[in-house]
This record gives structure tokens, C-alpha cells and sequence, in this order.
């Protein structure tokens, strides 16, 4: 709730004020849903963190939690906050998969990994760090607990788009100052209901959690797996609990759309549906607008879709775009998406043009800017480097010097690229990725979602651009992944050279193509483009193997 200074503070509060009312339901991979009311978890909570103490742990120990979304994961992390212990929360571990959990365990230092059960298949090892269930932690009386708004509540897993994953050290104090600011840019209800079934490992996932309980509104949690298995379960959840908060990535929303093409829903309501936050990857116009026209008649407002902008660094949201209007979108030419150029608006002729869509203000308490190489501001409507400063800002990464090229004095360096028109934030890229070629500067997204476009890509991601170096350039030659599933052939391929050459004034561009669903993602969808890198690498290493040597002139 507004003001709170912890989690742990907000969730005390509704149970002091309502402890019979219901704080989860929890629907696991099997289906099977738990209801929690806030006294029946805070008891199990407590006896967990407990069991944790009981087992030898201290406060600031760590430990990796690696469960799907289930009653006994909030039991899990809540406990871990109660009793001061850091989780680290870490996808369900797969077969085999006890030697990447061990790995991390050592590199993070944790005393232990907590699971929802032990499989035979998990293959433990006696020399690497013990495993135990939640269930198991359950000791006979729970623990009383104290707020440290200083202390550290969690390690967040970075998104890992450019390089292998960090882990953001995420402070008490980072996620009530985050929650609240939400709240109030989102207008809090007392009868809000939050749905999700975003991956607990996932910032989106963990601070809606967290936001839930600060606020004191029930919590409607299914597992990751529900989602993918059947999309449209996301909203059917949100008709049946009349959720009124529900975030996910753009391409949630493109999923749900593209399958109820297919297979047409006949009883979905989403009339109470008042904030459906999109965020975690890139936001396109179309994707939005493709939903609205699909699920409008099921009482979706066009309003009610609000582009996002945030990262783990930021504890979650950086901005959000203003209520009860819909959002804002640009058409602009492609020329003005690189750094330090004034955006143009595009002439509207031919397909020469990028959509940009509005990402919302700065979240409450905070500032935000956009600067240049050197770290000064730019004027509004210039390109740069996205900088956000305030308490959702988080120390730094476990394990690497505080502030260690985070931070440009109170700023925290996003590394993200886009300009301001009026106060709103429009994303354009990130500067690690820019590529260039022939001498100047591209953004990937922007040539991705031309190129999406003009294929008619159902999907995203669908296309990935990357520069790979050229030994006799200066500057990088640009290759294209494409998934096959766009309709691998001559004409897809013409189609996506025609676009270059009209939108970009490219040519020459090698394309790969690559098996369906097969371009490399992070846990939260975004693409990961060092790993794409390597692919075309490979690619380009194995076509030079299997070239024939040119014969020296006089040899036999």
C-alpha cells in the first residue's frame, strides 16, 4: 500500500486488516489450484523461514529457488524475506539439470536449492549443493520478523540480451519505492485483482508478487506453462477472477490473437480488464491494435492496453503510459533511430517508415533523461541514451564492484536508446546493439519490425539483423536470421531485400535461415542477440570449411 516501506510492511498491514481474505490462487502446471487466505500464508511463510534458520542459514545467506508457480513457491519466497534470507528464483529445473543449478549455486554462494519435489531425474550429486522441498522446510512453529528496508530482498536474473545473465541485487527499499510509484501510476483500487502467469524468475513476474502484497489485493497465479500450453487460459483466468491488472510480453498479446484466429473463443469477458501492461521486450503498434480487434468484442477496451518501459536495474517499471486514454504511436522515418539524430516524421509515402509506439512518463518520485555519448542531456526529440534516476534504482550485480559502469553519477545507464515528444518516453533500440553498416547506424529493431511487416510475420520474433565483421570493411556487413516458418523460398527472401533496399537503403545482406521457433530468446522472450551472433558465425565458419580450395596457377 502507498507509503509501505517493505513487502513485508504492506503485507502485515492486510493482515492486520483482513486476515480471512484471500491473498493467492495459485494454479500449478498440473492445474490443480491452491487457495491461500493472508493468514495461511504468512503461517506457512513463517514456519518455512523457520525450517530455513533450523537447517543453519543466516540472515543474508542465499539460496536459489527453483519451483514452478505453485502454493508452495510463495511460501518459499515470503519465508526467504521473513527471515532475511536472499532467493535467487531460477526457472524449474529440468532433467539433468542439477550440474547448470550446482554451477550457479557456487557462483551466487548459496547454501542450498529449494524444490517442489526431488526427481530422480534431477541427478544429484552428493559433493555439489544440497536440495531440499519446500514441504520440507515446514518447521513445527514459524518466526516473528522485522522489516529491513535496507536489506536485500532478492537477486534478479538480468534479461541477458547481449550478455550471459547478471544478477541485480534488489533491495527492500527498491521494490516499495517501485510497487508504490506503480500503484499510483496505475490508479490502485481497493478491488483490484492481479492476474499473471508470467515466470516468477521474470522481474514482471516477482514484482507483480511483490506488488499484490504491498497493495493488498488478491493474487491470481498460474504457472508459465499453462500459458504456453493453451494461451487463451491467460483470459479465462481473468474473466473468471474479474482480474483488473494483467501484464505480459507483446508477444503474449500476439499469441493470444494469432490462436483465437484459429480456434475463435465463444465465453471470454473481459470487461473488468482495466490495465493489461505490455512490457519485457519490444511493444509494436500492430501487435496492440491486432488485439483490440480481435478481443473487443469480448469487452476489451482499446484504453486498457498500456505500453511499459522498464529493466531488472529499475527494480521493474521505469515508465507507464497515462490511464484511460489509448496510447501513443509515431510514424517515423528510419534515418532518425540513430543515436544523436532528430527524429523526422515519416513523409507517409511508400513503406519508407518505422512505428514507434509511446512507452508512457516517468514513474512518480523519479527522473528520467536521454543523453549523448558523453552523458549530456539532449534536446527533446534527439536520440540518446535512456538514464533513469530515483529509489527503484537498484546498488548493482552480486558479485562485481558497486556501481561498476551502472551508473553515470545518480543515473542509472540503461543502455537503452530513445527520445522524449511532450514527456513520453518512445524506445528505439539499444545502443549495444546499433549496427553499422556502410558507415552508418541501424537499428535492429527497427529493420526486424520493417521486415516482420512486409513478410506478414504472424509471430515474433521472426527476423533477427545482426552485424558480423567484415575483414576488409571498416564496418560490418549486415545478416539476416529468418525462421522458416515465414515461408522459406525465393519470394520471402526477394520480399525482405525489396524492404531493406526501400526502407533502408541496404543491399547485399546475407540471410540465414533457421528452423522454426529456433532463434535464440531469453526466459522473458527478448531476443539474444550474442547468442544469434555466434549462429551466424558458425554459419560463416562452416560455409569456409566446406568451400573448395582454389587450386595455385601451375599446380598439377
Amino acid at each position: 500500500m502507498k507509503g509501505a516501506r517493505s513487502v513485508l510492511a504492506g503485507f502485515r498491514a492486510t493482515i492486520d486488516k483482513a486476515p480471512d481474505a484471500t491473498a493467492i490462487w495459485a494454479v500449478d502446471p498440473a492445474g490443480v489450484t491452491a487457495v491461500l487466505t493472508y493468514r495461511q500464508l504468512h503461517d506457512a511463510a513463517s514456519r518455512v523461514g523457520r525450517g530455513l534458520m533450523d537447517s543453519g542459514m543466516e540472515r543474508g545467506d542465499r539460496v536459489i529457488v527453483s519451483m514452478p508457480t505453485c502454493g508452495e513457491f510463495f511460501w518459499v519466497y515470503l519465508g526467504c524475506l521473513m527471515a532475511g534470507i536472499v532467493p535467487a528464483v531460477v526457472a524449474p529445473a529440468r532433467a539433468g539439470g542439477y550440474s547448470e543449478l550446482s554451477s550457479l549455486a557456487q557462483t551466487l554462494d548459496a547454501s542450498c536449492i529449494v524444490v517442489r519435489e526431488v526427481s530422480l531425474d534431477l541427478e544429484i550429486s552428493d559433493r555439489g549443493p544440497r536440495v531440499v522441498t519446500a514441504r520440507s522446510l515446514v518447521a513445527p512453529r514459524g518466526i516473528d520478523h522485522a522489516d529491513e528496508t535496507g536489506g536485500i530482498a532478492h537477486l534478479q536474473g538480468t534479461s541477458g540480451t547481449t550478455t550471459a545473465p547478471r544478477w541485480a541485487v534488489v533491495r527492500h527499499r527498491n521494490i516499495a519505492a517501485n510497487v508504490s510509484a506503480i500503484g499510483l501510476a496505475l490508479g490502485h483500487r481497493e478491488d483490484d485483482v492481479l492476474v499473471t502467469w508470467l515466470p516468477m524468475s521474470h522481474d514482471m513476474g516477482l514484482i507483480g508478487v511483490c506488488y499484490a502484497w504491498s497493495w493488498g489485493i488478491p493474487l491470481v497465479a498460474a504457472d508459465p506453462g499453462t500459458f504456453v500450453g493453451n494461451p487463451l487460459s491467460w483470459l479465462a483466468l481473468i474473466g473468471r477472477y474479474g482480474g483488473t491488472l494483467s501484464p505480459a510480453p507483446n508477444s503474449a498479446f500476439q499469441v493470444c490473437a494469432r490462436v483465437a484466429k484459429l480456434r475463435p473463443p465463444k465465453d471470454l469477458d473481459l470487461s473488468s480488464w482495466r490495465v493489461a501492461l505490455c512490457g519485457a521486450e519490444p511493444v509494436h503498434e500492430a501487435t496492440l491494435r491486432d488485439f483490440h480487434q480481435t478481443f473487443g468484442r469480448f469487452g476489451l477496451r482499446r484504453e486498457v492496453l498500456r505500453p511499459v518501459y522498464g529493466l531488472a536495474e529499475a527494480t521493474l517499471a521505469v515508465t507507464l503510459s497515462p490511464a484511460k486514454k489509448p496510447f501513443n504511436m509515431e510514424r517515423i522515418a528510419p534515418a532518425s533511430c540513430a543515436p544523436g539524430a532528430t527524429v523526422m516524421a515519416s513523409s507517409g509515402r511508400g513503406s519508407g517508415e518505422v512505428a514507434i509506439v509511446g512507452c508512457g512518463r516517468v514513474i512518480a518520485g523519479h527522473e528520467l533523461r536521454i543523453v549523448d555519448g558523453a552523458g549530456c542531456p539532449v534536446a527533446e526529440g534527439v536520440v540518446g541514451e535512456i538514464e533513469f534516476r530515483g529509489d527503484s534504482v537498484v546498488d548493482g550485480y552480486f558479485g562485481i564492484a558497486p556501481d561498476a559502469g551502472l551508473k553515470r553519477g545518480e543515473f542509472l545507464r540503461t543502455g537503452d536508446l530513445g527520445y522524449l515528444r511532450d514527456g513520453e518516453l518512445f524506445v528505439t533500440g539499444r545502443s549495444k546493439e546499433i549496427l553499422i553498416i556502410n558507415g552508418r547506424n541501424f537499428s535492429p529493431l527497427q529493420i526486424e519490425a520493417a521486415l516482420e511487416r512486409a513478410l506478414a510475420a504472424p509471430f515474433t520474433p521472426a527476423v533477427v539483423a545482426v552485424e558480423a565483421p567484415e575483414a576488409q570493411l571498416k564496418s560490418g556487413a549486415l545478416h539476416l536470421l529468418l525462421d522458416s516458418r515465414l515461408g522459406r523460398g525465393d519470394r520471402a527472401e526477394a520480399q525482405a531485400r525489396q524492404t531493406l533496399e526501400e526502407v533502408f537503403g541496404l543491399r547485399g545482406a546475407t540471410v540465414h535461415w533457421i528452423a522454426g521457433g529456433h532463434i535464440p530468446r531469453t526466459a522473458s522472450g527478448k531476443i539474444q542477440r550474442f547468442r544469434c551472433r555466434e549462429i551466424v558465425t558458425a554459419l560463416g565458419e562452416r560455409k569456409a570449411a566446406t568451400a573448395p580450395v582454389p587450386q595455385q596457377a601451375g599446380s598439377a
